[in-house]
Order: structure tokens, then C-alpha cells, then sequence
């Protein structure tokens, strides 16, 4: 008998674990590109202060790849809901309420990452009709650029998808007492 309804009988998947592989191996990509850029700057290092020349493009390179490291990043951040936030006041809240402010909170952030999602678009596309390459590397510059599009992109879908779990987890909610501290939360 399967676990989930829905699948093959003797089949025990779990229809979020394609996703959730994809995320550990582009978690890992991240790392990889982390320690690369460590091994590029101690390599840029040695060839500066032993042989008296640096390698070529390779501060711009350590910079652009930071850039992506960072705003890929973030979209995992938003992912594990692990960013910094004040919930002082949220805490106070009432469960129910304390989720109607989670879920208008989704909505403003939606809004402005998309919004900045937008306007680097149509910076990208002008980078790259333009061709503007970058000084040192000689690196098309929408390519770094696009690292801010593809991070507020991922960003604000990964916004939508939980503020749409979360708008169906309250209209679902059953009605009954609402008081602060249930459930373990709050003081």
C-alpha cells in the first residue's frame, strides 16, 4: 500500500522530494562556489606576493561571484523563513492574527521584490543589447547583474507559494479559542 494517496501501489515517494533534492544540490553549488572563490583568492594571493603578478580579472571575478552567492542566497533564506525580523510585537499576537500579519507581510515583500525583480530586467536587457563587458575579465555585465533578477525573482515566488499555503492554512483554521501562548508560541 502506498503513503501517499495517488500513487503507485508499493510506492512510498514523497511528491516534495524532487524539490526538496533540488534545493540541497543547489545548496551545495552554493557551497561549491563559495569554497571556489577561497581557492581562487588564496590563489590570487600567492601569485601576487610569490611570483609579483596578480591574476588577471580575478577581484572581479571573487566580486561577481559574491554577488550571486548572495542573492541566490537569499532565496533560500526566504525559503527556510530564516530572516532577520523584529517579532516583539508579532509574538504578542494572537495565532490567527499573528498569520494575517505573516500573510500581509508576504504580500508587501511579494510586491517590492517583484517590483526590483522588474526594474533589473529591464536593466539586464539593456546591459546585454549594449554589451558592456567588464573591465578586468572582460565578463558580459548583465551576467552579474542578472544575479539580482534571479534572486528577487526566486525570492518573491518562493513568497507566493508559502502566502498561498498560508491564505489556505487560515481560511481553514477552525474557530475556537484565540489566545496568546497557544500551541507553544508566543510569551
Amino acid at each position: 500500500m502506498s503513503s501517499m494517496p495517488g500513487t503507485p501501489p508499493g510506492s512510498n515517494r514523497n511528491p516534495a522530494a524532487p524539490a526538496a533534492l533540488v534545493g540541497r544540490w543547489a545548496r551545495r553549488a552554493l557551497g561549491v562556489l563559495l569554497i571556489a572563490m577561497v581557492l581562487l583568492n588564496v590563489a590570487n594571493a600567492l601569485s601576487r606576493y610569490v611570483l609579483g603578478q596578480a591574476i588577471e580579472g580575478s577581484d572581479e571575478l571573487l566580486v561577481f561571484g559574491m554577488v550571486w552567492v548572495v542573492f541566490l542566497g537569499a532565496a533560500f533564506v526566504t525559503l527556510d523563513r530564516r530572516h532577520l525580523s523584529f517579532d516583539v510585537v508579532s509574538r504578542a499576537l494572537r495565532p490567527r492574527l499573528r498569520g494575517f500579519v505573516r500573510v500581509a507581510g508576504d504580500l508587501i515583500m511579494i510586491v517590492l521584490l517583484g517590483f526590483v525583480a522588474l526594474q533589473s530586467f529591464e536593466v539586464v536587457g539593456r546591459l546585454a543589447a549594449l554589451g558592456q563587458r567588464s573591465m578586468a575579465a572582460a565578463i558580459p555585465t548583465y551576467i552579474p547583474h542578472s544575479a539580482i533578477l534571479v534572486g528577487f525573482g526566486l525570492s518573491s515566488l518562493v513568497l507566493l507559494l508559502a502566502l498561498l499555503r498560508q491564505a489556505a492554512t487560515l481560511r481553514t483554521a477552525p474557530a475556537g479559542r484565540d489566545e496568546p501562548g497557544q500551541g507553544g508560541e508566543g510569551p
